[in-house]
């Protein structure tokens, strides 16, 4: 580069002489002389100063070439460079080629993410081999046991032929030796029939305990879904398999069984005018109702209380208000107000309906509901 540089220099310098001698001659200066050979030439020592000291010969001049020869500016001589043109590329193939770039960047990571999902099915089909090797190694292990067992057997076969041999041998203990082994052989036949029976034994106990152990799932499972309905239901569960429920139930704070009777006729059920019953066992249930009034005020009836339900079926028994069995309650509390008759009733509490449900083959098992009677004075409803 310093060598180019350098080059460049000179030729300037060589340029600048050139045009100060073609100025200088044409202007007739006398810093154009010719040397001891003829030949014009500029003076070497102090060219300034002979261009401005020196009178010319003629007034005839170009200024600004002289300017130009006198104070050269190294950019007016330089070459031509060209400017780099950088936009090499038309922009809408660019940016086609960038659309192509981004999809084949999406194709990538695409075909990565499959890369790795089907390293991950390599890792667990490598998984499934190394398993499977393993078994096989556990087969082979267990076949090498029955191998080295098998030998053994042989070896002890191999060993009881030769005793026999050696007996056979043996003419004098041959009958006795022969007698031996025949015993020992009903033996080993007897102890094998024994054990014959014992495993058919153990396997029928365990089929039973199997059979056992799938009913009481099964059991379980009829236990669950029926809590599990009972619950969404709002209703009740007896003996684990009965789903029983009280409708309407219209007042949150009264029991689940409430009637109105009022005095001068008319009737209304608050909670309880029915129980539904719902059997989700597998056998048939048995269902026996019983009521105790309070305080001796039968003021409903029940219209079945001894029946079976069969497996999956529901059952609504309805409970029938009788007017007439209380007709002479008395409606008030204290006495007559004219200013609050409204609150002037009484109610008769203490009664349980009892459900009790009987499974085949088990056990019975009750549950209570509490009973109240509210006699109502003649204009509360």
């Amino acid at each position: 580069m310093i060598k180019s540089l350098e080059a460049i220099a000179q030729k300037l310098e060589d340029d600048r002489k050139n045009k100060l001698e073609t100025i200088l001659s044409v202007s007739g200066s006398q810093a154009i002389t010719k040397n001891e050979y003829g030949i014009t030439i500029v003076e070497n020592e102090n060219v300034a100063s002979s261009l401005v000291f020196k009178e010319l010969n003629k007034n005839k001049y170009d200024t600004s070439e002289l300017l130009k020869a006198v104070n050269v500016n190294v950019i007016e001589l330089k070459p031509d460079i060209p400017v780099a043109n950088r936009n090499l590329v038309p922009k809408p193939l660019y940016d086609e080629q960038v659309t192509l770039n981004d999809d084949l960047r999406a194709q990538v990571e695409s075909l990565t993410n499959q890369v790795s999902a089907l390293n991950t099915q390599i890792n667990t089909l490598k998984n499934t081999v190394q398993t499977e090797i393993n078994s096989r190694l556990s087969i082979e292990q267990t076949n090498d046991a029955l191998v080295n067992q098998l030998a053994t057997l042989t070896q002890t076969i191999d060993e009881f032929a030769l005793q026999i041999q050696t007996a056979i041998q043996k003419s004098v203990d041959e009958s006795i030796l022969r007698t031996s082994l025949q015993a020992q052989n009903t033996g080993f036949k007897a102890q094998i029939e024994a054990l014959i029976k014992q495993i058919d034994s153990l396997n029928s106990i365990i089929e039973g305990l199997q059979s056992q152990l799938g009913a009481v799932q099964n059991q379980q499972s009829i236990v669950q879904g029926t809590r599990a309905q009972a619950q969404a239901a709002g209703a009740d569960v007896i003996n684990e398999v009965a789903i029983v429920k009280l409708n309407p139930k219209s007042a949150s704070d009264e029991p689940p069984i409430k009637a109105d009777i009022n005095a001068k006729g008319g009737n209304r059920w608050v909670n309880g005018s029915s129980v539904s019953i719902t059997n989700n066992d597998k056998q048939p249930i048995n269902i026996e109702i019983s009521v105790s009034y309070p305080q001796g005020a039968r003021f409903f009836r029940v219209s079945e209380t001894l029946f079976s339900i069969a497996a999956g079926v529901s059952k609504d028994i309805p409970f029938t208000i009788d007017e007439n069995a209380v007709s002479g309650f008395d409606a008030r509390k204290t006495g007559w107000f004219f200013g609050d008759i409204f609150s002037n009733s009484k109610d008769y509490e203490g009664g349980t309906l009892t459900i009790k449900v009987g499974r085949v083959g088990g056990a019975s098992i009750s549950k209570g509901y509490e009973i109240k009677l509210s006699k109502k004075h003649p204009k509360s409803f």
